[in-house]
């Protein structure tokens, strides 16, 4: 080849090929402004691979118009000075201030809301030098949630924080995860670096780092053209790793995660001691902390993740009941396996597995308890005569036992007790007529209930030496004798029937209601009438009532409910009466009056028990709210809310519209209607039993009851008890704070005043709660001073028509109220403690000068308050009485104070907050303390308080509840989205607490329905809700209401043979129904 030849050969031109770096030059001017030019070109080398072609391309346009316009500008930046000021006219600055600035008078009404700025409306503006903050090395990163902007420092060497934050909010299972690898030992290499130098370097800069690697760079990776391809990241090999596992170097790159140790810790510990089971548990337990740790914003934990840790529980479970040797031990281990087995294994294994369980362990109620809810929820396996069988069988078995267990929850020892026995034949019977009410054998259910109360509570006193056998035979007689029975008008008892040797009225008869309910949709017509005949069969009727009389369940035979009947000792009814009532109670869906057993308050919590949720009805039904420009400090709390928790108290028995009441539910939508009962009936039976010897401490929640029913004749009622006892100042009490409740004022604090002069020594304890209720009706009013006045007279009682307390008797009553409740709580007083208590924190609080939150002329010292109740809580929790409902109603009537601060004048929510979240950290359940929480928390987002504390605390460690749920839908339904309040529905009914309750799921199918966005998805929901809830009637009727214009004829039919095939009851054959419509149409045309 010529020389012309190879100088007209041009090498082609590769964007991988560089030219070769020029000789340096002197620094200049242009040196500051294209380092910047070499930085990008360095990002742009770092970029990964794997970008498009097309994003190059794009990228590679913009590089050369950006060259080109700073040759531009370099050319123009020689022809003009360096430094230029510009000389800008005043008139243009002001113009400018004028344009980008103003007075704001009004404000952003909803920053109360969303608690930040309206980002649309705030100018433009940049922040300068690049975010250097003055005086520190580090940069200023600002963060942005929604409308809100956090900022932190972010030093030399930390990389970037866009990529740091974003990482934090994804979810863990999306993250790479981390090679373990172990480092070498870096010591040659630093010695080697102070042979070449006289420096030792502590760390590397990033300008070195850029020069060594490329330095490298051509010598260790191939090019572009290299026959290995493009250049790939380096790999670890063999060679980089040391495996030698005594090195001092050896770091574990997890065990910077606690929850890694934490694990590796259980783990130890039960290798180690594999006999210790609560190490086993703790460590089971561990494995649902590890689960929901993959949890984030977005994202939930996904069924196979479920799966996979069940299994892994399932392992541990079965290695640690090869070394359980304590029956105690041995059932909260079953328990526990049969749960995470329920999620994994067959069906038909499931039930196998159970069988197994039974046999071997047939006294254990909480196994028996689990079997049949397994049962009860099992679509394919479930029927009513079976369920309803295994309760009866239950009921013989135990009153057969010789050691049965002492506590409905696992874990807990034997013993021989009576008290033991019976507490659990009543939850048993419990479950059992709330199960067959709900099957739609509700006559069958009232009328048990009305038996076993005129058996035990109700039995004449010279039975006492009687057998069993004749006692059931005498009471036989009065079933069948169709005299009143408890509940119903004109009832006196039993016992009053056999001192009047069955002397007595007839119960005037009973006729039902009209019995079809006309449509042109005849499905539509079916469920109607099926839903009347269901609210009248509430009343079990006599033969000589007009009843429909194809209906062979209508008329409730003794012999249909003997089985279920069961007599409880004379001796024992003075200790267990209390419990019976309040399973009464609770079968009727109102709260419990006394909650002196853990039985009644497991009862609380089951799926069975929980219902009649008509308020909660009509709120899913309304319009999730907008947003509203109101002011949150004008807002009131949500004191109505059925599927409450509270402690029973006077002043929630007889609250009126300005605080909580316990009686929210269907006493408050429907007093005939809505209810398992008529409040009536109710009323009727509360007062046979009030009025009963020995059972005297009912008076005031059956006086509350009477209020609500017919309140003009609550001083009828009130005069009646208080005839049969006079000095029982809780009567007048509670007389008058159902007086004040329905407004009239005057009438509660005469009856107060009139009541204070009965006082004496015997009944000090209730005079003092005179006083009490005297200084909040002042209070309340707005007297202040005479307030502190009843106050002090509660001590001094020449004070009692004082205006005006001096200095001397302030202190006087301070002194006295202090050493009363030191002496009621050494002697053990604890109720009259919390009386003395809330007198004292009321006088503190009107009268102490100290205090660290803001105060007015209507308020007083809430802090120095608030310390008193503490006190005393911190004393509770020193006796073990932290969990007690003597405690629960200390910390009401703290937060009741606080309320009443807080509606005053000025306060601080934060305040507020930390109060009441420590009141919910000790009563998780408290329907009272969440409601307040959220009323204090004006916020909702990503970090709302209400929505943390929820997760965190009422949710979590076993507090999780029916009405914790119901709260946090409603929660939703108030301040969140209809997106926001589905979620909150599928996240309650996921869990076991909430998966079988039909009441929730008829709110959510009408939730659903009410919605157009989500009444696609309705049927299906109804459909689940029948998989989990199949004994439930009123659900499976929800396909004959709520969802009749989307269900078609075959699934319409499908329900009811459903129903029928199940066994649940059923007053009208839809078959015949059917034809009897098609006739009367033909019919009339």
């Amino acid at each position: 080849m010529s020389e012309a030849e190879r100088k007209k050969l041009t090498v082609p031109k590769f964007s991988s090929f560089k030219p070769k770096t020029a000789a340096p030059t002197p620094p200049n001017i242009t040196d500051s402004r294209n380092h910047k030019d070499d930085d990008d070109e360095y990002v742009r080398e770092k970029r990964p691979r794997h970008e498009s072609r097309h994003h190059h391309d794009r990228a590679k346009l913009r590089s050369e118009h950006r060259h080109h316009h700073r040759k531009g500008s370099h050319g123009r930046s020689q022809e003009q000075p360096l430094v230029e000021k510009p000389d800008m006219p005043r008139a243009l600055d002001e113009k400018a201030t004028e344009s980008n600035f103003y007075f704001d008078k009004k404000g952003d009404p909803l920053i109360r809301r969303y608690g930040g700025n309206d980002r649309s409306r705030v100018p433009i503006y940049h922040r300068g030098y690049r975010g250097r903050v003055l005086g520190s090395d580090g940069y200023l990163v600002v963060h942005r949630d929604g409308p809100q902007e956090r900022f932190s420092i972010r030093m030399p060497g930390e990389g970037s924080s866009t990529w740091r934050d974003r990482a934090l909010f994804q979810a863990k299972v999306h993250r790479g995860k981390p090679k373990r690898i172990r480092l070498r030992d870096q010591t040659n290499k630093i010695e080697s670096c102070g042979a070449e130098e006289d420096f030792v370097p502590l760390s590397t800069s990033t300008k070195r780092r850029r020069t060594e690697e490329s330095e490298s760079s051509g010598n260790e990776r191939p090019s572009y053209r290299s026959i290995e391809g493009k250049a790939k990241a380096h790999e670890f090999s063999d060679s980089d790793i040391d495996f030698d596992s005594d090195s001092q170097a050896e770091i574990d790159l997890d065990m910077d995660n606690p929850l890694k140790q934490r694990s590796v810790q259980l783990s130890r510990l039960v290798k180690e001691h594999p006999e210790n089971i609560e190490a086993w548990l703790e460590l089971i337990k561990h494995q649902d902390v590890l689960l929901n740790a993959g949890q984030s914003l977005d994202r939930d934990v996904t069924k196979a993740e479920v799966h996979s840790f069940a299994e892994i529980k399932i392992s541990m479970f079965e290695s640690a009941l090869a070394q359980a040797k304590k029956p105690e031990d041995e059932e909260r281990l079953l328990l526990g396996l049969m749960l995470e087995g329920s999620r994994v294994w067959s069906t038909s294994k499931l039930d196998n597995r159970w069988e197994e369980v039974a046999k071997k362990h047939d006294s254990s109620f909480c196994l028996w308890k689990s079997r049949v809810d397994h049962k009860l929820t099992s679509m394919s396996t479930f029927q009513y005569a079976e369920i309803k069988a295994m309760h009866i069988n239950r009921l013989r078995a135990v009153s057969k036992q010789g050691k049965v267990s002492a506590s409905p929850d696992p874990g807990h020892s034997t013993n021989c007790s009576d008290t033991s026995r019976y507490e659990q034949m009543i939850f048993v019977f419990l479950r059992a007529t709330r199960f067959a009410y709900s099957a739609g054998f509700r006559e069958l259910a009232i009328a048990a209930w009305q038996a076993l109360l005129e058996l035990n509570l109700q039995r004449p006193s010279n039975f006492d030496d009687r057998t069993p056998s004749q006692i059931i035979d005498s009471f036989k007689d009065f079933w069948e004798d169709e005299s009143p029975r408890i509940g119903e008008k004109s009832a006196f008892g039993w016992d009053y029937y056999v001192r009047a040797s069955g002397a007595v009225d007839l119960a005037e008869p009973w006729r039902d209601e009209g019995f079809i309910q006309g449509s042109r949709d005849v499905y539509k017509s079916w469920g109607a009438t099926e839903r009347l005949r269901a609210t009248n069969a509430r009343t079990p009727a006599r033969a000589t009532d007009d009843v429909p009389e194809e209906d062979p369940y209508r008329v409730v035979m003794f012999s249909d409910i003997e089985e279920m009947l069961f007599i409880i000792p004379s001796g024992v009814v003075p200790t267990i009466w209390k419990q019976l009532v309040d399973a009464f109670l609770l079968f009727c869906c109102l709260p419990p009056a006394f909650r002196t057993s853990g039985w009644t308050e497991a009862a609380e919590n089951d799926m069975l028990v929980v219902g009649s949720m008509s308020l909660f009805e009509n709120d899913v039904l309304l319009k999730p709210n907008e947003p509203d420009v109101m002011d949150e400090s004008k807002k009131t709390p949500v004191f109505r809310q059925d599927g409450s928790r509270f402690a029973a108290s006077p002043d929630l028995l007889f609250a009126g519209s300005d605080w909580f009441s316990p009686f929210s539910g269907w006493t408050s939508t429907s007093k005939t209607l809505d209810g398992p009962v008529d409040l009536t009936w109710l009323a009727n039976a509360l007062r046979l039993l009030a009025s009963s010897k020995g059972l005297g401490e009912l008076a005031e929640y059956s006086l509350s009851i009477e209020a609500i029913n017919d309140p003009g004749s609550i001083k009828k009622r009130a005069k009646a008890f208080i005839k049969q006892d006079p000095t029982n100042l809780r009567l007048y009490n509670a007389y008058a704070l159902a007086e004040v409740a329905y407004g009239r004022q005057e009438v509660g604090q005469q009856v107060v005043a009139s009541a204070t002069g009965l006082i004496s020594t015997s009944n000090s304890s209730g005079g003092l709660m005179l006083w009490r209720t005297w200084a909040w009706m002042d209070l309340n009013a707005g007297n202040n001073v005479q307030a502190i006045a009843r106050l002090c007279a509660a001590t001094d009682g020449a004070l009692k028509d004082a205006v005006v307390a001096a200095p001397s008797q302030l202190l006087k009553a301070h002194q006295s109220f202090l050493a009363s409740l030191e002496s009621q709580i050494l002697s053990g007083k604890l109720d009259d403690a919390i009386v003395t208590a809330e007198c004292l924190a009321l006088l503190v609080y009107l009268t102490s000068q100290e205090g660290s939150e803001p105060t007015s002329e209507a308020q007083g010292s809430i802090s120095a308050a608030m310390e008193r109740i503490w006190t005393l809580s911190s004393e509770f929790c020193t006796r073990g009485q932290s969990m007690s409902p003597t405690h629960e109603r200390l910390l009401q009537a703290g937060a009741r104070l606080l309320y009443h601060h807080a509606s005053r004048g000025p306060f601080r929510r934060a305040y507020l907050r930390e109060q009441l979240s420590q009141f919910i950290e000790l009563f998780p359940r408290n329907t009272m303390f969440i409601s307040l929480f959220s009323w204090a928390s004006t916020t909702f987002g990503i970090d709302d308080p209400v929505r943390d504390i929820l997760r965190k605390v009422a949710f979590a460690n076993g507090n999780d509840c029916i009405s914790n749920r119901v709260f946090a839908v409603r929660y939703e339904l108030q301040k969140g989205n209809v997106h926001s309040t589905q979620a909150a529905f599928e996240r309650a009914l996921n869990t076991p607490a909430c998966r079988s309750n039909p009441d929730i799921w008829r709110c959510y199918i009408k939730f659903s329905y009410a919605r157009k966005q989500f009444r696609a998805k309705a049927k299906d929901v109804f459909f689940r809700g029948l998989r989990h809830c199949p004994w439930s009637k009123d659900l499976a009727l929800e396909a004959y209401t709520t969802l009749i214009n989307v269900m078609d004829e075959f699934e319409l039919r499908a329900v009811f043979n459903t129903m029928s095939s199940k066994g649940l009851r059923v007053h009208v054959d839809l078959d015949e129904f059917v034809a009897n419509h098609k006739e009367t149409r033909a019919m009339y045309g």
